[in-house]
């Protein structure tokens, strides 16, 4: 069963399809959407990036990337980043998703010469929606990324750092020596460092994490309960059974079917 995110993906999907006739039509179209956008030909070079991409990431013009950058010779995407294989099948034509992906934004600025001044973005990862747009003889004329946001830190390098480590070990047991020499502060200094500029203390923000989690997993039909606290590294007869009533106001069984009702 579709859901209204796999719903607006394939809408874009027959949108940028039915625009196909007429290129200056579909970058035309594509240069409005609101979310970064970068088309491919088939052999990985850069046709077209839209507005949105270049203010996302600081970039002066599109002449930077048009013509001149590669994703499938990429080694930073395609062996750092891990996403090889899921490009070869993108690039195939299957319509694919990459979730959570890191930006790698080191390699950008030398790469795209992004401009660096207020540009105070930490660490930023996407959500990357793939698919292919086809000529009249059924070949492959485009592969076009769209970029979701899904998490961005900013301000403090240390305490954006910090962030990022919770929300990316969320599955991991909490160890707030090991995050706060991550960030080289002292234990003391660091709690109070990270409640100062997020008013919650550092395990606190932990919790919110695992908690958004078993939302999300408590949506998901396929599921029990039980199953639900397990995939999120949680017993369901354990604390954090506790914890979720006390956050929500709800058992996991309401919880589960308010979220049904939305």
């Amino acid at each position: 069963m579709n859901t209204p995110i796999d719903d607006k993906k394939a809408l874009i999907e027959r949108s940028f399809q039915l625009a196909f006739d007429n290129d200056s039509l579909l970058f035309q179209i594509v240069d409005l959407f609101p979310m970064p956008i970068e088309i491919f030909a088939p052999d990985g070079t850069t046709v077209f990036v839209n507005r949105a991409f270049l203010e996302e990431y600081n970039i002066s013009g599109p002449d930077q990337i048009v013509g001149k950058y590669n994703l499938l010779k990429d080694p930073v995407v395609n062996d750092e980043l891990g996403l090889r294989e899921y490009l070869l099948r993108a690039f195939e034509g299957e319509t694919l998703s990459a979730s959570d992906v890191k930006v790698p934004f080191k390699d950008m600025s030398s790469r795209y010469n992004t401009r660096n001044e207020d540009f105070d973005v930490e660490a930023l990862y996407k959500d990357i929606n793939s698919f292919p747009i086809w000529d009249g003889n059924n070949n492959i004329a485009y592969i076009v990324n769209v970029f979701v946001t899904t998490r961005m830190y900013q301000g403090r390098s240390d305490i954006a750092k910090a962030k990022e480590y919770i929300e990316t070990h969320w599955l991991e047991e909490f160890d707030m020596d090991k995050v706060a020499q991550l960030v080289n502060l002292s234990r003391y200094h660091f709690s109070r460092l990270f409640k100062k500029h997020t008013s919650m203390t550092p395990f606190s923000y932990y919790q919110e994490i695992k908690i958004k989690k078993l939302k999300e997993a408590l949506c998901d039909k396929n599921l029990s309960i039980t199953e639900a606290f397990a995939a999120c590294g949680e017993d369901y007869k354990g604390n954090y059974l506790k914890i979720f009533k006390e956050k929500t106001g709800m058992t996991p069984s309401q919880y589960r079917k308010t979220a049904a009702q939305e």
